[in-house]
């Protein structure tokens, strides 16, 4: 039986599998040996790719291209995939709108994007300005291909972005900081009066203040001195982009301060002291101009009155809300500047925009009264004081005239009607008679003296009435009476001789033949 099923089973069996062997014991030291073989692959590695990496970023700061620019930031972790492959498609979408675009639209167009193309190719589109440069670009395409077509100095946002656009014909629609920052500083400025009143909930927006606040900080860029500075990215006056501007700058700090009072938020005055760098630091990067704070970083020579004096101001919105040692160091200096600069902005009848520059405009005017006002409350200085009392009653003032004595008129012979201006003016002429109007004029004229041409028709009585409107409306008059007496009659010429000599009968007698010719000498022979 047994031996049966031994025989049944033979052939079918399976060989029985080997045991693995044992698993080899590694020691101590031959661990040390793996591990740090391991390390050193790894590292090999690692120095390949940061090798790598390097060379890529040395030839992305070689290519002057916009897609250079982009590729350094990615490269150097300022800039993830995704933000890199978004403003890659930015880009081409306004090449390609502005390829499509005709007229007026395609030149407005094509201009931002020279300006971004040649920010890239002197390597000025650095990762700092990408947000601020792209936003340009962004709404610039946007608008050129939805909206009509604006007048000059026409300003708009876009949605709750507090960011506001100004259009500048030739340059497209450019972000103005300026203005976007002084629509932040005045809510700020509402916000403190409503904590002040208790009613902080009714009158301030405080998730509006904190989104727009946020968002312009984050349009900051840096100028290269570790401070943030908000810059213009078109061309002004003769500077290139980037550049900056004291009176923006100082407007962005106020709004900070103002912002972090209002709402306890630190980091906003962190942020304003920061920015305070560029007052201390010389131009073109920064705003010192030495003895002043430049309105423009690319002209140090230029005075402006309002920019200095919104400056100064700003800077003192820190350093009183900000308790801030720098703004207040800032501030005295900028001060002892703009308390003498007060008699050269005043004409006696209107105020200068700039040092020894034309006369300002209605809203440049309101501007200066305006800090000065600011400037007496915050200093108790008199020369603030009266001076914004002053320049408040030249808007109440006329433009008074001076016309110089017009004596001894002669019909038909020119003269010169000379007078002379306290302030800007829209100036009419007028002279008539009671045969009707003789001569009319009308012209737009600076303070001081100025002359118009007059030739009186005939012989009478004329009346010369001379109006001038300033800025502010109220207007100026001043007339004369005008005597024009004819002319003396000029005297007969005398009759000519007439020689009757033999060679020239009845002819005009000429020195030579009116003058006895001397007779030969007698020679005694």
């Amino acid at each position: 039986m047994l031996l049966a099923v031994g025989l049944g089973g033979c052939g079918a069996a399976e060989p029985v599998p080997k045991p693995p062997p044992p698993p080899e014991v590694i020691g101590p030291e031959r661990q040390g040996e793996l591990k740090a073989a391991s390390w050193r692959a790894a590292a090999a590695a690692e120095a390949r790719r940061l090798a790598r990496l390097r060379a890529a970023i040395r030839k992305a700061r070689r290519t002057p291209t916009v897609a250079g620019a982009l590729r350094l930031a990615l490269l150097t972790g300022r800039l993830t995939p995704r933000a890199h492959a978004r403003l890659t498609r930015e880009y081409a979408a306004a090449r390609g709108a502005a390829g499509r675009l005709t007229g007026a639209r395609a030149v407005e167009l094509g201009s931002v994007l020279a300006t971004v193309d040649s920010l890239a190719a002197q390597r000025l589109l650095t990762a700092s300005r990408l947000r601020p440069v792209f936003l340009v670009l962004r709404r610039n395409t946007y608008f050129w291909t939805h909206a009509a077509m604006p007048a000059a100095a026409y300003r708009t946002t876009f949605g709750r972005d507090p960011a506001v656009f100004q259009y500048y014909p030739g340059r497209g629609m450019q972000l103005q900081p300026l203005a976007s920052w002084g629509k932040v500083n005045w809510q700020a400025g509402e916000c403190m009066r409503a904590r002040a009143k208790a009613r902080r909930r009714a009158a301030c927006p405080v998730a509006a203040l904190r989104r727009n606040v946020d968002r312009l900080l984050g349009l900051a860029a840096n100028r290269g001195a570790g401070f943030p500075a908000w810059e213009h990215y078109f061309s002004w006056g003769g500077g290139s982009p980037p550049w900056i501007s004291g009176m923006t700058q100082a407007t962005a700090i106020s709004a900070l301060a103002r912002a972090s009072r209002a709402l306890d938020e630190p980091r906003w005055r962190r942020a304003a002291h920061r920015g305070l760098a560029a007052f201390d630091t010389p131009p073109p990067v920064g705003v010192d101009g030495g003895d002043h704070f430049l309105m423009y970083s690319f002209a140090p020579g230029l005075r402006i009155f309002n920019g200095e004096l919104q400056a100064v101001s700003g800077i003192g919105e820190l350093a009183a809300l900000g308790r801030d040692r720098h703004a207040r160091r800032l501030f005295r200096r900028g001060e002892r500047t703009t308390r003498a600069m007060v008699a050269a902005a005043d004409t006696g009848a209107w105020s200068l925009y700039s040092w020894a520059g034309r006369e300002s405009t209605l809203g440049y005017h309101q501007l200066i009264e305006e800090f000065l006002g600011d400037m007496c409350l915050r200093t108790q200085r008199r020369t603030y004081c009266s001076a914004r009392r002053r320049f408040a009653r030249y808007e109440r003032e006329p433009t008074r005239i001076g016309i110089s004595p017009l004596r001894r008129l002669k019909a038909r012979h020119a003269t010169t009607v000379r007078f002379s201006l306290s302030k800007v003016s829209a100036v009419t002429v007028r002279v008539w008679s009671d045969k009707g109007l003789n001569m009319t004029r009308s012209l737009q004229l600076p303070y001081g003296d100025h002359t118009v041409a007059w030739t009186p028709p005939a012989r009478g009585r004329f009346r010369l009435r001379i109006a001038a409107q300033g800025p502010s409306g109220p207007l100026g008059v001043a007339t004369r009476r005008l005597r024009v007496i004819l002319p003396k009659p000029e005297p007969k010429p005398k009759p000519k001789k007439q020689c009757t000599t033999r060679r020239a009968p009845e002819r005009e007698c000429s020195k030579e033949l009116l003058t006895p010719r001397p007779e030969p000498a007698k020679v005694d022979r």
